[in-house]
């Protein structure tokens, strides 16, 4: 009888440890999108309204390609 509750209360004990700690998939989505409104927060806007200044120095290697806007027609 001993022998039986000994069972009974060592083999829970002992699956403790192993069970895993998973977050929810609440929390992971919470973090991916602080992730990314942190990102983005740091990222130069590219809408049509931006209006930004930019300051420092720049290098540009490669080739830097700006099109040029068509001229308006004479009148």
């Amino acid at each position: 009888m001993r022998f039986l509750m000994f069972i009974l209360l060592f083999i829970p004990l002992m699956a403790l440890p192993a069970m895993a700690n998973i977050p929810s998939t609440a929390y992971v989505q919470q973090q991916v999108a602080n992730q990314i409104a942190d990102s983005v927060s740091t990222k130069v806007d590219t809408s049509s309204t931006a209006n930004q200044t930019m300051a420092g120095t720049y290098t540009v290697s490669g080739t830097f390609n700006v099109p040029t806007p068509t001229l308006p027609t004479a009148e």
